[in-house]
């Protein structure tokens, strides 16, 4: 642990003396500091698990904390403009990470659990929704930002923020089967939810966010796309280019085969950059992906996920 911490240390160090000769005054320029922050981040957040991990914690506190820590509201060794050049690199790590996601996910063995991982999303999405709505409502005219809306716009946006703190996250569950090593019913019951959480999330927060636009008088108009016409474009696109992107990696597995885990990694900054772009959900997209190869085009999930190991860590 001591190893660790000192190594920690270290990089912090050496992060503030490389910020103490950034220019202030000068206006930022997109792009520049990408690879020092993301090589920071990396650095220190493996040395941060390790610590946690000495401590018999899941690494991914030490990850969190060590994000929070070195962020702009903590010792700002990050700026806002630093974050907003590694999306990217968020982009393609959740691109990986629901790629894995869908591989792992065998159709034929969930089969028997099925009815059972859809009860459990259900009911927990809607029993977190209506908490988390209720009191963000009650609560509402204490909150300073909700502060001069109407009782409707106020509970729109109570409703709004029920959506968005019900999700589950694909990552984190990923994160954590992965260092522990778990398999079996209940790491695949749980994988299952989170899964289906996120698609049920993504409906609903589509039609929230219409039903926002109506209360607050924000509809683009007669020219305007519908509610449900975007939500069918963005899942069915997104269901469209993962197709995509499993043929591209079974063609290449098949016909390539060497430097796959260059081709995924190619393949998932695509769907990364390319979804953003078109408004598609980029989870979605490599999640449909997986799927695909693991249920539908015969190349096995195992291949994907042993040639994506090396890289699951930084992950």
């Amino acid at each position: 642990m001591i190893r660790p911490l000192l190594l920690l240390a270290t990089v912090l160090a050496l992060m503030g003396a490389a910020r103490s000769f950034a220019p202030v005054s000068e206006p930022h320029i997109p792009g520049t500091g990408t690879v020092l922050g993301f090589g920071f981040l990396v650095l220190a957040a493996l040395q941060a698990g390790r610590v946690f991990a000495a401590l018999r914690l899941p690494r991914l506190t030490g990850y969190l904390l060590c994000g929070l820590a070195t962020g702009p509201d903590a010792l700002g060794l990050l700026r806002p403009h630093n974050i907003s050049d590694l999306r990217i690199v968020n982009g393609v790590a959740v691109s990986l990470i629901a790629l894995t996601a869908g591989c792992e996910l065998d159709l034929k063995s969930l089969r028997p659990r099925l009815r059972s991982v859809v009860l459990i999303s259900l009911v927990a999405l809607a029993a977190a929704l209506v908490g988390i709505t209720l009191a963000a409502g009650l609560l509402s005219e204490s909150m300073p930002f909700l502060a001069g809306m109407s009782p409707a716009q106020r509970w729109t946006a109570a409703l709004t923020l029920g959506v968005v703190l019900a999700s589950l996250s694909p990552a984190v569950t990923i994160a954590i089967l992965a260092e522990t090593g778990a398999q079996g019913p209940v790491s695949e019951t749980s994988l299952g939810v989170v899964v289906i959480a996120d698609i049920v999330i993504i409906v609903a927060f589509t039609a929230v966010h219409a039903l926002g636009a109506n209360t607050f008088g924000l509809q683009g108009g007669a020219a305007a796309i519908s509610p449900l016409a975007q939500l069918g474009l963005e899942i069915g696109g997104s269901a469209v280019l993962g197709a995509v992107v499993a043929l591209a990696i079974l063609a290449w597995h098949r016909v390539v085969r060497d430097h796959l885990a260059l081709f995924i990694l190619a393949m998932c900054i695509v769907a990364a950059e390319v979804g953003s772009r078109l408004h598609l959900d980029a989870l979605l997209v490599c999640l449909t992906a997986g799927l695909l190869l693991q249920n539908v085009l015969g190349l096995r999930g195992e291949v994907l996920v042993r040639t994506l190991a090396p890289a699951g860590l930084p992950i």
